[in-house]
């Protein structure tokens, strides 16, 4: 299955009406008319629809409010609609299924998606790429690969210098754009996508480890020497021992018959040893039972995640086997044996009657598998919360447990204790025994902090160990995928001088062209190996363009393009280009996008339409002039 975008409605709405309202269709799309008579808005409206970020709007467009976009994939129909606004980050709308059908269905089946990808869900670029059939592309320092990112080397826009390949913005980095070409050229594919992903999060586990693990020794470091375990266990076997010894110590002093009674002192402390015991039992009995009741949900939450992990696993074999077989037909039902009337209709469930569409996997499918993806992706965090809970709840029920033994062992000692002259002794060595209970709980806090430390170097090294095993293997196929990066980059060199070449031999700037070069990271191309070649603005204009049709069609060409087989042109006749070269470019274009059956589209403005192409299918609307302009308000 090859990725693939297509745009089969635009509308743009102004206080809830529709002041603009195409359809478009497969192969190549031309919107024409007059200069000033809003191609460009509509150029930047399609570029918002699919995920471009824009704030910068031209006068009569920012007084609209939403724009809604149908677009068609190999896995769904999807409706999206965005709010135009001058502020970045903007969320999408998204309807799973036609635009009608969107446009009927209430604002609860829409799903709003953030621009950004948040820590649970998925934002609306990683919908959008898995229906168009490309992996979720990795991220780039702290930054990830967006629908805005990839629209920006299929959108030619007038306002990008003409040098440039990729549409200009302020924030822009070499990283960036080598990771979107190659990512578009299908440098990297699948396999190494994924690890690079797995890589990603083990990291990002890493440094969560490594933050807590610095902050604990940051503490332990106040102890000095005294946090090892083995030093540790030594100091509290010698603290119980000198605990035992006062006890017996005290339970000798009380042990003798007392003559002189209770005193209000003694009755008081025993009144609060008494209330302490009782607290110190509440206490380990929550904590017990929330112990108890996180351990319950802990064991729910993997038995969950098992079976959702199952369930994708079926689902995903499920839709493979519909693609390689197609629509089974069934002679008895499977529930009844029943002999199954047969229904003619291929679009329709041969059992239930439920229209499925002509897509082997359609937008319920979708948004099915979206669904679970999420629910396994929420469930996975939740049941990493519940173990960290755990730990400390164990930890504290440790804590409390000592507590109540020490409290249990003076009220004990309170049922002996007699009030008179060894008032004083009995106090002197419920002091000391008090001193001692105290120590070990700090002792057992420190034990608990040494064997948290302990634990998460364990779990860095264990981190370390398997991001060193994943960079290999990401390094090893980088390695094998060098060979597959010098096939597409010099495919797309090759295709892009084939196109040059067919340049008005009287108006080119390339002659004589031997070959064409160029860099995603530093954003040029150049003829001959030389970037200012052309000796015109328009022959700049010829190149850029000629490059994203070179793109383009190597992408038809070769299956493991991620390219989504989209190209969206704004600036066909700009820099003073003469009539006659941008017609002949308008029919190179055309003539070229004839060859293929595969599925593209192409969506470019002219004010110069070529006479070959008056009155052609592919014309998109009337002919737009600036007192009819696109936009009708």
């Amino acid at each position: 299955m090859r990725s693939s975008l297509r745009l089969r409605r635009l509308s743009v709405f102004l206080r809830g009406k529709t002041v603009y309202s195409e359809k478009f269709h497969d192969g190549v799309n031309i919107i024409h008319g007059a200069n000033g008579s809003g191609k460009s808005t509509i150029a930047d409206f399609i570029f918002f629809a699919l995920g471009g970020e824009l704030k910068d709007w031209k006068e009569r467009a920012s007084h609209c409010e939403y724009v809604i976009a149908e677009v068609v994939t190999p896995n769904a129909t999807l409706t999206l609609r965005r709010d135009v606004s001058e502020m970045s980050g903007r969320p999408m709308q998204v309807f799973f299924g036609a635009y009608d059908d969107a446009m009927a269905a209430g604002p609860a089946a829409w799903n709003l998606l953030p621009y950004k990808r948040p820590t649970s869900g998925l934002s609306f670029s990683q919908v959008l790429f898995r229906a168009i059939g490309i992996p979720e592309a990795v991220s780039v320092g702290d930054s990830n690969l967006t629908m805005h990112q990839i629209l920006r080397l299929l959108y030619g826009d007038q306002m990008t210098p003409i040098q440039r390949i990729f549409r200009q913005e302020s924030f822009d980095t070499w990283e960036m754009r080598q990771a979107v070409g190659f990512f578009l050229c299908g440098v990297g594919g699948y396999e190494l996508h994924n690890l690079q992903l797995e890589l990603r999060t083990l990291n990002a586990r890493h440094d969560e480890v490594s933050r807590e693990l610095r902050a604990l020794m940051v503490v332990a470091g106040s102890y000095g020497d005294k946090i090892l375990a083995e030093q540790l266990e030594a100091i509290v076997a010698k603290s119980v021992k000198d605990r035992d010894s006062l006890v017996q110590q005290l339970d000798a002093l009380l042990s003798v018959d007392n003559v002189e009674g209770d005193t209000e002192i003694a009755t008081k402390a025993m009144r609060s040893r008494s209330r302490n015991l009782q607290q110190a039992r509440r206490e380990v009995a929550e904590l017990e039972d929330r112990v108890a009741t996180l351990i319950y949900e802990s064991e729910d939450s993997a038995r969950f995640i098992e079976h959702l992990e199952q369930t994708l696993r079926d689902f995903n074999d499920a839709a493979g086997t519909f693609f390689s077989l197609g629509h089974l037909r069934f002679e008895f039902c499977p529930s009844c044996f029943s002999p199954v009337a047969d229904n003619p209709s291929k679009l329709h469930c041969q059992l239930c009657g439920v229209e499925i569409g002509e897509a082997p996997d359609g937008e319920k499918k979708l948004a099915a598998r979206l669904d679970l993806e999420m629910q396994l992706a929420e469930s996975r965090a939740l049941a990493e919360e519940r173990r960290r809970s755990l730990e400390d709840l164990r930890a504290a029920l440790r804590s409390a447990q000592l507590r109540l033994r020490s409290a249990a062992e003076a009220v004990d000692s309170d049922r002996h204790r007699a009030a008179s002259k060894r008032e004083a002794a009995v106090a002197e060595l419920s002091r000391g025994i008090g001193f001692l209970d105290s120590e070990l709980a700090l002792l057992q806090r420190r034990i608990e902090l040494s064997e948290k430390i302990t634990r998460l170097s364990v779990s860095k090294e264990q981190l370390n160990a398997e991001i060193s095993k994943l960079k290999t293997r990401v390094d090893a196929i980088g390695v094998a995928q060098d060979k597959r990066k010098r096939i597409a980059l010099t495919a797309v060199a090759g295709r892009t001088a084939d196109v040059l070449r067919q340049d008005l031999e009287e108006q080119s700037d390339f002659l004589p062209l031997k070959d064409v070069s160029f860099s995603f990271p530093e954003d040029w191309i150049a003829i001959n190996g030389d970037k200012n070649r052309s000796r015109s603005a328009s022959g700049m204009v010829i190149l850029k363009n000629g490059f994203q049709l070179g793109l383009l069609l190597t992408a038809l060409d070769d299956r493991d393009f991620l390219h989504p087989r989209f190209m969206l042109l704004d600036n066909i006749e700009d820099k003073g280009m003469i009539r006659e070269r941008s017609w002949n470019f308008q029919n190179v274009l055309v003539q070229e996008l004839k060859k293929y059956t595969e599925p593209f589209q192409v969506i470019f403005t002219t004010s110069m339409l070529a006479p070959s192409l008056e009155g052609s299918s592919m014309l998109v609307g009337r002919k737009l002039t600036r007192a009819h302009p696109s936009l009708a308000f």
